[in-house]
């Protein structure tokens, strides 16, 4: 496993550094706009994002009863997952007025879509749970 670890790592060092080898020889690129973004991206998840999500995990893990919990974590991680990756097409980053083909699509109705699926789902188990949870036998109750 230590040796996995270790391959993954440094096959991992060498894309940073293929990477970074080609952001600095390219002459069209600017680093300093694509250092911004890094350092952008990295404020926004560390202060903003990791502590909506823990405070978000942590209200919902102390009012939800036992069998609700997995569920609703469950499709609080889903949802943010979804949405994160929709944002973008969502707000119509790219769009060019020139190009009507790119980003043709209603992608808000599409990311509504999949959060009910994704709800409907979490809605379905959490039932399920709260059924098998009424069904199951008290541990008060000794053996038959």
């Amino acid at each position: 496993m230590r040796a996995a670890r270790l391959g993954l790592g440094l096959l991992g060092l060498a894309v940073v550094g293929y990477g970074l080898a080609g952001l600095s020889t390219d002459p069209g690129t600017r680093p300093l706009n694509h250092l911004l973004f890094l350092a952008t991206v990295l404020i926004g998840h560390d202060f903003v994002v990791l502590p909506a999500a823990i405070a978000l995990g942590a209200l919902a893990a102390r009012t939800l009863p036992a069998w609700a919990r997995a569920p609703v974590h469950a499709g609080l991680f889903a949802s943010a997952v979804v949405s994160l990756v929709a944002l973008p097409f969502v707000i119509g980053a790219g769009r060019r007025p020139d190009d009507p083909s790119a980003l043709p699509l209603n992608y808000a109705r599409g990311l509504t879509l999949v959060l009910a699926l994704i709800w409907m789902v979490a809605a379905i188990v959490a039932a399920r749970r709260r059924v098998a949870a009424r069904t199951a036998p008290s541990r008060r109750d000794g053996p038959p």
